[in-house]
């Protein structure tokens, strides 16, 4: 046996060496042979014959727990206990020069299917009128026209380095970001609210069943297909097949449209790295044609996203589906010096169109290994932190399509509190109401539809509440989050050190410093203690309570008090309670007190 020291670690200022142990062994089989792979696989040498041949098995040293915890991955994690995955993470392989993919192209392949996609859609107005009310009532009309002709698998791939499952979100250089549900909303205009469909996966003889059932094909005809591809999903081409007979040829409206709503959401939210192939585990949703938007289907676009982004995060696996329209959109907008963005001549927050119809492909320049340095170098200021600020009006346009207007709003935190309130609604006058604002409204949606929706003031802020059928429970823990936060007047007052855990816990550096043999840790640029702005200096003979708190290490006392909120604002969690109840007005009470919101009886 034969070990040594592979490379050097450090860690602060203790250097710590890291042993891999490189054992020679041999390999018997029941029959006392030495297996060898040279000679084929599962054959074998007599002893005798065996000229000890040995194969080299590299086997890492394992770590005590302490010891991870302490040392954790070198030119990695420090602290281990949050990226678990990290061992098999693309990051860790690209500092020490691996690429994934050999060669002159290391990014991945993109299953893209936009170009497939536009010579399958019909054009306006060219939808059988059955088929098109379907369409219009699912509210996945919009996937017709998002996706991009072709995407950039350099910028795509140089983000899905980034990603972590463990987190769902990109670790940048100054924090972590990711895709939500408000950006898929804005982006493709695909329901949001609803119910979350889990599918399950079906086999060939149950795959071929829900095609007879659901698209009207003969379970012979469905079985072959599924067998041919050894497994419960359909062809691209046969969905379509399927849609052309059942519209032109048998007149079955239902089954074309589900056909081709199934075939629809297979080349874009729901693609699979198959490129081809539309698994049947979505079929069963698109069984109630006229109930189709009760789905979230924004979740479902995101959830397909994020599985697949956690796949391609490894460094063994070589393609990305997914949506990579969805993720390439949200770069541009929240990212404008990466990529080359080419604009469109829609004009979609004025018409109402899907954000991502703003951009049409355009092709890069900068390859992945170029795209690596430019995004470890990316700050805060390169970032456009809300981009669809003048959009969201445009998702909701209540009174054109048919909306309760509920939906017209969305939560803004209030800044005006109780007191002030009072002087301002004694000098309200009638020309300050808007005294029939549903004139134009309340001929476009039927009158049961408004009670689905209710709202309240908060300050001067309209809250709409989603839908209770939809998702219960949603509500509560919105306004739990909402009483357990407040606003912050300083930066002292934000988390100090995010950063320096972030940097422990992540990686958000790729690539290894050229001036360093060992890859020392980069150092954070840590935001600096509050500095008023040089136009409004604080006097310097200012009494103390006017000038903002500097950072400085809390006190005893203020640990105490930071204790004490933590462990009430647990419990209120835990009990889901609520500032209107009664039973709880101690637990407030003594929650605002060590905050310092309220001053004590």
């Amino acid at each position: 046996m034969h070990c040594g020291t592979l490379f050097m670690k450090c860690t602060g200022r203790n250097f710590t060496a890291v042993h891999l142990f490189i054992k020679l062994v041999r390999t018997r089989g029941r029959d006392g042979r030495i297996r060898h792979a040279g000679v084929g696989r599962g054959v074998s040498m007599p002893v005798e014959q065996e000229q000890d041949i040995e194969q080299p098995v590299i086997v890492e040293q394992p770590m005590m727990q302490e010891d991870v915890a302490q040392h954790g991955w070198s030119r990695g994690p420090l602290d281990t206990s949050l990226l678990t995955r990290y061992a098999d993470h693309v990051a860790r392989y690209i500092w020490f020069g691996m690429e994934r993919i050999e060669g002159a192209k290391p990014e991945l392949r993109i299953a893209s299917l936009g170009s497939k996609l536009t010579g399958w859609v019909p054009g306006p107005g060219e939808h059988h009128p059955n088929i098109q009310g379907w369409l219009d009532e699912s509210g996945l009309k919009w996937l017709e026209r998002t996706s991009l002709s072709k995407v950039d698998p350099q910028i795509l791939s140089a983000f899905t380095e980034r990603w972590h499952p463990e987190t769902s979100s990109f670790h940048m250089p100054f924090g972590e970001m990711t895709i939500t549900l408000d950006d898929v909303a804005c982006l493709l205009h695909i329901p949001v609210t609803g119910i979350f469909y889990t599918p399950v996966p079906v086999s060939m003889e149950e795959a071929a069943a829900l095609a007879t059932e659901l698209l009207g094909v003969p379970y012979e005809e469905a079985y072959l297909e599924t067998s041919r591809q050894r497994g419960g999903t359909f062809t691209q081409q046969w969905i379509y097949d399927c849609w052309k007979r059942n519209l032109h040829m048998y007149h079955i409206y239902d089954c074309a449209a589900r056909a081709y709503l199934l075939l629809l959401v297979g080349c874009t939210i729901l693609t699979d790295k198959s490129y081809t192939r539309v698994n049947a585990k979505w079929l069963p949703m698109f069984r109630d044609l006229p109930t189709l938007n009760r789905f979230s289907w924004a979740s479902a676009a995101l959830v397909c996203l994020y599985d697949n982004l956690n796949d391609a995060s490894m460094f063994t696996t070589h393609a990305l589906a997914g949506y990579p329209t969805l993720l390439q959109c949200w770069i541009h907008e929240y990212f404008p010096t990466l990529g080359r963005r080419g604009e469109s001549v829609h004009r979609c927050d004025e018409m109402g169109y899907p954000r991502a119809m703003r951009w049409v492909y355009k092709q890069g320049k900068t390859k992945l290994p170029a795209y690596r340095p430019i995004m470890d170098a990316l700050t805060p200021s390169d970032v456009i932190w809300r981009p669809f600020e003048g959009h969201r009006e445009s998702v909701h346009r209540c009174d054109e399509m048919g909306y309760p207007r509920a939906m017209r709003w969305v939560y803004k935190q209030g800044k005006t509190k109780l007191p002030a309130y009072r002087p301002i609604m004694d000098a309200l006058t009638p020309s300050d109401v808007i005294w029939r604002p549903f004139e134009g409204h309340r001929g476009s949606i039927p009158s049961d539809l408004i009670t689905c929706f209710s709202g309240y003031l908060r300050g001067c802020t309209v809250v709409p509440y989603l839908p209770e059928s939809l998702w219960s429970g949603y509500h509560t823990s919105v306004d739990r989050i909402l009483q357990l936060t407040r606003p912050v007047r300083f930066d002292a007052e934000t988390t100090a050190d995010y950063l320096a855990w972030y940097y422990t816990v992540s990686h958000p550096i790729l690539c290894r410093p050229d001036d360093d043999p060992h890859g020392a840790p980069p150092i954070p640029q840590f935001v600096p203690a509050y500095a008023p702005p040089e136009a409004d200096p604080v006097p310097q003979d200012a009494p103390a309570q006017d000038a903002p708190p500097a950072h400085a290490p809390p006190s005893g006392e203020q640990r105490r008090m930071d204790a004490i909120v933590s462990a009430l604002e647990r419990f209120i969690a835990q009990v889901d309670a609520d500032r209107d109840d009664d039973v709880f007005d101690d637990i407030f009470y003594a929650l605002d007190v060590a905050r310092g919101d309220k001053d004590i009886d």
